[in-house]
């Protein structure tokens, strides 16, 4: 439709059309256009294009003189000027000129209305074009600000956005200092204006709404007065919330520009960006804190799930298991994954109350120690258990169940050793006392079969009898010496000296009895091996109970090899192990485990089940270790020994 065709319109011709059908019929016009009375210079309507063009309502175009909005008329009569476009200057809402071309088209009838179109220049549409082109580049940076690498680079992507989108020629954005109220000085765009550092909480408090500020107008801040110190055409500001003024606050200046009548909706947008930035700078550095935190519990609670040694079984609300720490799965017999979903009646099998005790700590919330209680492997043994009950809440509510259980087998059989080693060492003075007192008696019993055996002939029929009451009596006496050994206090007296020539000279004083035994002899000392701190005398004797065992245990054999080892531990860099094997039959699993305890023997009454006991006091004594190990075809012994202080590595031939 043209100005020409909207005249004819019947509309038109009407004395009283109503407002709401011509400015929908202007509506549909391609350019802005008004409606003005020829006669007196008053606007009647506006198209939707002419408020876009003017900044003005419809409402206040209806109250508006024609010479304010094009000055030009002023002295031209509308009817005069009728005709061919003229170029004319527009002067908007804002205060802000436009030159556009003007042409007016009378709409005839009694009303004398005139339609005026408004076309801006070539000049101002390029402007136009360009200011557009500029905000779409505005906004296209904006878009790519939260990709810098920093903060503080982001802050100021924005800004030069924002000189781009609003034409402001300098920026600054304000965010709060740690916790206070006032405001620093963030990020700024442009040169020769110098903004404050800080803007205390007493002057934003005057900006809590979007204002611009020009000159003339009241001074109600810091950077209003810095405007009018600086004689700046404009100063806008947006708060980055309107609901908290202390959230940040963005600034917006020029010296010779005046402001777009868009400015304060520019400068929100801005704003929004800004605030959505800060925002999500705040939840990072939160999420990334509280990751930390989740992290370092993670670690925690991981390390406790892993390495503590007590039992921990976790539940849910109906007592299903969903999860065991190691310790658990050891003390119960069961895996994590065997356990997981199954009901905890099923897993902790007792003939004393205890589940029905653990949800009772479920139901109200209350951390509670069960007490001991007696509950069954998986491969039906039986142990002690000490229980406690923690509940995990969660909105007020008991949604898990943290088990915590001791496993009090161990303590239970360390209290029974303990009363048998208290037992033991009474034991020990009694024997002490009886091996002392036992012996004199027997010395005079030998003394005695000795008279009597000198005192009959040769031939006489006791002298069996007496001979074997004589080897009784060195048996006991044997015995009782052993007895006593057993019960003494082992005191060493350590020197430093080569364990590989020591058990080089016990070889040789045993060799003669090894040559009628058939038994042949490996001898081997490591070269590097160190001196070590030993009582020569106390060694000897466990040396020789070592052979001794090892010489018996290989009589049935036709041929025997004993094998002595000499070398630094692998175990721990301060011993020196010596390994002493035979290749007897072995000894059984059930027997090698009993073979360091006090008269414990297989050799009958050839036995007096003490030697390997006294060997492992005297080996304790030094601060050594002695170990067994035994397979069908031999029998291992091995015997660690402290390394002398500042001992050279030194070695002894192999043999």
């Amino acid at each position: 439709m043209t100005l020409s065709g909207i005249g004819e319109l019947p509309l038109f011709k009407r004395r009283s059309p109503g407002a709401e059908e011509i400015e929908a019929l202007l509506d549909l016009l391609p350019q802005p256009t008004i409606v003005a009375d020829s006669r007196n210079g008053r606007v009647l309507f506006a198209n939707a294009k002419a408020t876009q063009l003017t900044a003005y309502t419809r409402r206040e175009f209806s109250e508006l003189e024609l010479s304010t909005l094009l000055p030009g008329f002023e002295d031209n009569p509308l009817e005069n000027s009728v005709g061919s476009p003229n170029t004319q200057t527009l002067v908007t809402r804002g205060s802000q000129s436009i030159q556009i071309k003007v042409k007016n088209q009378m709409l005839g009838g009694p009303d004398h209305w005139v339609a005026i179109s408004l076309v801006p220049s070539a000049q101002e549409e390029e402007n136009t074009s360009a200011i557009s082109q500029q905000r779409w580049e505005a906004m296209h940076l904006l878009s790519l600000a939260a990709q810098q690498e920093d903060l503080a680079s982001t802050y100021r992507q924005v800004l030069q956005a924002g000189n781009l989108l609003t034409g402001a020629s300098n920026l600054a954005l304000y965010l709060p200092i740690g916790s206070g109220e006032n405001l620093k000085l963030q990020a700024v765009t442009g040169s020769g204006i110098h903004f404050p550092i800080e803007l205390l909480a007493i002057d934003t408090g005057h900006l809590r709404t979007p204002k611009i500020w020009q000159p003339g107008k009241p001074i109600e801040s810091l950077l209003h007065k810095l405007a009018n110190t600086s004689k700046l055409s404009y100063m806008a500001t947006t708060p980055l919330d309107m609901t908290d003024p202390g959230f940040g606050l963005l600034a917006a200046a020029d010296s010779e520009k005046h402001p777009p009548k868009e400015l304060p909706t520019l400068l929100q947008i801005l704003a929004t960006a800004a605030a959505s930035i800060k925002m999500k700078a705040e939840l990072a550095d939160k999420l990334r804190s509280d990751l930390e935190k989740f992290i370092g519990s993670e670690k925690i609670l991981g390390a406790l799930h892993e390495n503590v040694q007590d039992g921990l079984l976790f539940a849910d609300e109906n007592l299903n298991v969903l999860d065991l720490n190691p310790a658990a799965e050891s003390m119960l017999g069961y895996t994590a994954s065997e356990l997981r979903g199954r009901r905890l009646n099923d897993v902790l099998i007792s003939t004393q109350p205890l589940v029905a005790e653990l949800e009772l700590s479920l139901s109200d919330g209350k951390s509670r120690e069960v007490g001991e209680r007696k509950t069954h492997r998986r491969d039906g043994s039986e142990f002690l258990a000490f229980f406690r009950a923690i509940p995990i809440s969660q909105e007020g509510k008991s949604t898990r169940l943290v088990i915590l259980f001791t496993d009090l087998s161990e303590h239970e059989a360390f209290h029974l050793q303990n009363q048998q080693l208290q037992q033991r060492a009474a034991m020990g003075e009694i024997t002490a006392i009886f091996a002392h007192e036992v012996r004199n008696p027997i010395n005079s019993i030998s003394t005695g079969l000795q008279l009597m055996q000198m005192n009959l002939p040769d031939q006489d029929p006791l002298q069996e009898q007496i001979k074997k009451l004589q080897e009784d009596v060195d048996r006991l006496e044997h015995r009782m010496k052993s007895l006593d050994a057993f019960s003494r206090n082992l005191e060493p007296y350590p020197d430093p000296f080569d364990l590989g020539e020591f058990c080089r000279t016990q070889l040789e004083r045993w060799r003669p009895r090894l040559n009628r035994k058939h038994i042949k002899e490996h001898f081997q000392v490591a070269v590097d091996t160190p001196l070590i701190l030993g009582d020569r005398k106390a060694l000897d004797q466990v040396l020789t109970n070592l052979i001794t065992n090892a010489v018996q245990a290989m009589e049935d054999q036709h041929e025997g090899i004993l094998a002595i080892k000499i070398q630094p531990s692998s175990e721990d860099p301060a011993m020196v192990e010596m390994q002493l094997s035979d290749s007897g039959p072995g000894i059984p699993d059930e027997i090698r485990k009993k073979i360091f305890e006090p008269f414990f023997t297989t050799k009958g009454q050839e036995g007096s089940g003490l030697g390997l006991a006294i060997a492992r006091r005297i080996v304790m004594a030094h601060k050594g270790k002695i170990e067994c190990e035994s397979f069908p075809g031999g029998t291992l012994f091995k015997v660690q020994l402290p390394v002398a202080p500042g001992a050279a590595a030194e070695g002894t031939p192999a043999l």
